[in-house]
C-alpha cells in the first residue's frame, strides 16, 4: 500500500495555486488518484455528544484515559479504583465510541482523546467529553486524534492561565466547535488502512520484542546457573563477596538537568535499555576528584530511585567525553582480575540478585536506597574466565539481535508518525 503513496504539496490544478488556503486543503502525503481538495468542517457536524448516564448500572467498569494505553480499567491502570463508589451518575461509554479526557500531561500536553477497544462497555466521569463518529470514518478519526493536528485548537480555547488542578478548561461547545479538514469516504478508508496496517505492525513487533526478552531472561537462567550444555557440568564456582570484587564509590551532586559544561553528569535516567545512553546526561563544570571519572569496564548502579528501579545497571564500553558519575548512582570498579565487566553486568541482572538488593534496601515513602555496606556483602558465584567469556558470547549475540528487533521497532514508530503527520491536514 505504501506505493500508492506520493508527495504532495497540492494535487491538480489546485496544487498549483498561490492562495495559502487552497494549499491548505492539501496534504504533503496522499494516495495517488485523489487530487481534490479536502474540506474545513466542524467536528460537532461530524460527530454526536454522548450524554447517556450508567443508570441502570450497565457497566461496573471504572475507565480512564491513558496517554499511551487508550481508554483502560482504573483498576488495572492504578491498582484500585479512583472514581466514585455510585457509578450511576457516571457517562455509559459503548465500544467504538471516543472520550476526551482534558487532564494534561508531559506525554499529553492538550489532553487525550481515545476511542474504546477494550471492552464493550465502561463507566466515565462526566469531567470527560464523549462523542460517537457521524458520518466519518471512525479509524479515520481515531489516526487523527492520534495526530498534533487537532492542538491548536486547544490552545485556542483554553490557554495557560485557564488550567487548573491538572485540567484543560474547554466547554463541550468549545470542543465540538474544532475546526477539521477531511477528504471524501474513499480517501478517508485508505489513510484508516495504512493506519491500521502500522498499528498491526507495530503491535507484531512488541510481542516480539516481549517474548524475546522471556526467551533471553530463561536462558540467562540456565547459562548463569550453568546447565545449559554438558560443557558446563564439573566446574568450579567461586563464592565472593561483591566488595572483595570491585570497588563501590559513590557519585557527586550537581544540575543534572544543566546543557552545556566541561563535564558530562550521569544521572539516573542515563542507565537505558540496560545500556548508558549520553543523550540523558547532565554537565558539570569542575571536578575535584579525579576517581569520580568513569572507566571503560566500570558498571553504572542506581543505588537508589524505588523499588522498581533500584539496581539497574550498565557498563562503560567507550572512552567519551570524560564522563562522571552523578548521585544516587554507584560507581562499580572491578578490581579482581577473575571476572569480567560483562559477566558482572549479567549476574547482577538476575532476578535473584534484584531480588536480594530490593529486600536489603532501606525503605522510604517515594523512593528506597541501598548503601555501599550493605551491596558490598552481597555473595556472587562466578566460574572460571574461559566460562565466564563463553556466556559472554552468547548474551552478546542476543543482545545483537534484540538491538536489531528494537531498531525495527523504532523505525516503525517513526514512519507511523510521518505518516500521521503528513497525511493529515
Amino acid at each position: 500500500m505504501t506505493d500508492d503513496l506520493m508527495k504532495s504539496s497540492g494535487s491538480g490544478d489546485a496544487g498549483n495555486s498561490t492562495h495559502a488556503d487552497e494549499q491548505r486543503l492539501y496534504p504533503k502525503v496522499r494516495f495517488r488518484g485523489f487530487d481534490e481538495p479536502w474540506k474545513k468542517v466542524k467536528l460537532g457536524r461530524n460527530v454526536k455528544r454522548i450524554r447517556r448516564k450508567n443508570k441502570n448500572l450497565e457497566t461496573n467498569i471504572p475507565l480512564t484515559i491513558s496517554a499511551q494505553f487508550g481508554l483502560v480499567d482504573q483498576r488495572d491502570f492504578f491498582g484500585r479504583v479512583v472514581a466514585s463508589e455510585n457509578l450511576a451518575n457516571y457517562i455509559l461509554l459503548k465500544r467504538g465510541e471516543f472520550a476526551y479526557n482534558k487532564s494534561y500531561s508531559k506525554e499529553a500536553p492538550y489532553g487525550s482523546i481515545k476511542r474504546l477497544e477494550k471492552y464493550n462497555e465502561g463507566a466515565l466521569s462526566t469531567l470527560y467529553i464523549a462523542f460517537t463518529p457521524e458520518n466519518i470514518n471512525s479509524d479515520f478519526l481515531k489516526a487523527f486524534f492520534d495526530t498534533t493536528k487537532w492542538y491548536s485548537h486547544i490552545v485556542q480555547v483554553s490557554t495557560e492561565g485557564a488550567r487548573n488542578h491538572g485540567l484543560l478548561n474547554i466547554s463541550p461547545q468549545d470542543f465540538f466547535e474544532m475546526s477539521i479538514t477531511i477528504p471524501k469516504s474513499d480517501e478517508q478508508n485508505n489513510i484508516s488502512r495504512i493506519y491500521n496496517l502500522m498499528n498491526s505492525l507495530l503491535s507484531l513487533q512488541q510481542r516480539k520484542l516481549e517474548l524475546e526478552n522471556k526467551l533471553k531472561k530463561q536462558i540467562a537462567f540456565y547459562l548463569y546457573s550453568f546447565t545449559l550444555t554438558p560443557n558446563f557440568k564439573h566446574i568450579e564456582v567461586k563464592n565472593k563477596k561483591l566488595g572483595d570484587i570491585v570497588n563501590i564509590s559513590n557519585g557527586i551532586m550537581g544540575d543534572s538537568q544543566k546543557k552545556s559544561g566541561n563535564f558530562k553528569l550521569t544521572r539516573i535516567e542515563t542507565i537505558s535499555n540496560g545500556k548508558i545512553d549520553l543523550s540523558r546526561t547532565g554537565y558539570i563544570d569542575q571536578v575535584s576528584d579525579e576517581k569520580k571519572f568513569l572507566e571503560v569496564g566500570d558498571i553504572l548502579y542506581s543505588n537508589i530511585n524505588s523499588l522498581t528501579h533500584i539496581g539497574k545497571n550498565a557498563i562503560v564500553k567507550e572512552k567519551h567525553l570524560p564522563l562522571v558519575h552523578g548521585i544516587n548512582l554507584f560507581r562499580l570498579h572491578i578490581t579482581n582480575n577473575q571476572i569480567t565487566p560483562n559477566y558482572l553486568h549479567g549476574l547482577l541482572n538476575l532476578p535473584k540478585y534484584k531480588w536480594w538488593v530490593k529486600s536489603h534496601a532501606n525503605p522510604a515513602v517515594n523512593q528506597a536506597s541501598i548503601n555501599k555496606t550493605e551491596l558490598s556483602s552481597l555473595v556472587i558465584k562466578y566460574p572460571d574466565l574461559d566460562i565466564q567469556n563463553q556466556i559472554n558470547n552468547i548474551n552478546y549475540s542476543f543482545a545483537q539481535y534484540w538491538d536489531i528487533q528494537y531498531s525495527k521497532k523504532e523505525s516503525l514508530c517513526q514512519l507511523k508518525q510521518f505518516l500521521l503527520q503528513n497525511l493529515f491536514i
